[in-house]
């Protein structure tokens, strides 16, 4: 979040739990939300902004079809899967999840 540039960043998931996922696996979850007041701030905008903050991070791969206002991401290398989206206009949002790991 912090390389888009984004405000009132809230954690609404901060990922201190292990989260069962089978055969005595498990995976962590988290998840943010913040603002970003730079420009007209339609959902598609934000989005670009934080799809250049993450690739200033880290390599990402689309696992579906990019959506105006939606990108489903992953990263082998760090086995974890990304969703970045915008539901509204200056609003950004952030889940992630890692891959199921040994427990």
């Amino acid at each position: 979040m912090e390389g888009a540039q984004a405000k009132d960043v809230r954690v609404t998931d901060p990922g201190g739990k292990d989260v069962p996922c089978g055969g005595g696996n498990v995976k962590r979850t988290y998840a943010a939300t913040a603002r970003n007041d730079i420009g007209s701030g339609d959902p598609n905008s934000m989005l670009l902004v934080m799809v250049g903050a993450l690739d200033l991070v880290a390599e990402y791969d689309l696992r579906a079809p990019a959506q105006r206002t939606r990108h489903d991401l992953a990263s082998e290398e760090f086995r974890t899967h990304i969703v970045l989206s915008s539901p509204a206009e200056h609003v950004m949002v952030i889940r992630g999840e890692t891959d199921c790991l040994p427990g």
